[in-house]
């Protein structure tokens, strides 16, 4: 499995919209791997985690063809998680494919490609949000699966187990346990710490990879998210229960301007707890 992080900030983007704070500022005038976008990833071109509003720009950025993209994971339907305009460009006219690209130019439309059907997965919350879309889902190649924590499915080659997550309320949000010829991964955003019975769910897989939400870095008052002292306790948890194989990264993204510095020296902060500090474009490959 390769993941390719389109996307590694929070819901205010980094530098924040419409911030000036030290850290913003200094993600604008030095650039590079400070400047973040919302958080999405994708797995090997096929599987789409969460689809915010820049993950397109950026996979047309980093050299990422993600049109061919067969499932979608949701974590949870915050506008900076799913950005449901990208589907309206999939609509495809059949009467335009058997036409030359010159007249397909001058008759207009959004999509001028065949597109395999997209399937979405996602939680109840997931589903109202995309209440709009039903009418329309066989026009835009679009069919939905509501997921449940704990129980698995497969999604485009891969087999995936959803993980109820603690953010915003209960049922809300999931992370998702991602398992391919004999590779696992965790993909854990807006999580929160788990309750009970998902840490026991969690303990249950031997990973890979894991890939965690860190958005409230240097600050442990923030409930909802995960902070550094949080993350490193998932660490933790998961090396002392066996969980963790030989050379598992431990990878954070989604992070907010306002509690995590900038990448260019929260990158050494991290790293000394045996933390990789992800950046939009980061490719890593299990």
């Amino acid at each position: 499995m390769k993941l390719t992080f389109l996307g590694t900030g929070a819901g205010e983007g980094y530098p924040g919209l419409w911030c000036n704070c030290p850290h913003c500022s200094y993600a604008r005038s030095h650039g590079g791997r400070n400047i973040r976008a919302n958080s999405c990833a994708v797995l090997d071109g096929k599987l789409l985690l969460d689809m915010g509003p820049a993950c397109f720009d950026n996979a047309a950025r980093f050299g990422v063809d993600i049109t061919g993209a067969q499932a979608l994971l949701v974590t949870h339907p915050h506008e900076d998680h799913l950005y449901p305009q990208h589907f309206v460009w999939r609509r495809t006219s059949q009467e335009t494919l058997a036409l030359g690209y010159r007249e397909q130019m001058f008759r207009g439309g959004p999509c001028f490609t065949p597109v395999p059907e997209l399937t979405i997965y996602g939680n109840s919350f997931t589903k109202a949000l995309l209440a709009p879309y039903e009418d329309r889902a066989a026009d835009l190649g679009l069919r939905f699966e509501e997921i449940c924590e704990g129980e698995a499915f497969d999604a485009a080659g891969y087999h995936v187990t959803p993980v109820r997550g603690n953010h915003h309320e209960r049922g809300f949000a999931h992370s998702y346990v991602i398992e391919k010829d004999g590779k696992t991964l965790l993909y854990a955003l807006d999580s929160g710490m788990y309750d009970a019975d998902m840490m026991d769910l969690l303990r249950s897989f031997r990973y890979d990879l894991i890939v965690m939400e860190g958005t409230t870095g240097l600050n442990e008052q923030y409930g909802g998210h995960m902070c550094l002292v949080t993350d490193l306790k998932m660490k933790e948890f998961l090396s002392e229960n066996g969980c963790l194989n030989e050379g598992c990264p431990f990878v954070l993204t989604h992070m907010s301007p306002h509690w995590c510095p900038p990448h260019d020296w929260y990158e050494a902060v991290v790293q000394r707890s045996g933390i990789t500090l992800a950046y939009d474009g980061l490719s890593i490959e299990i």
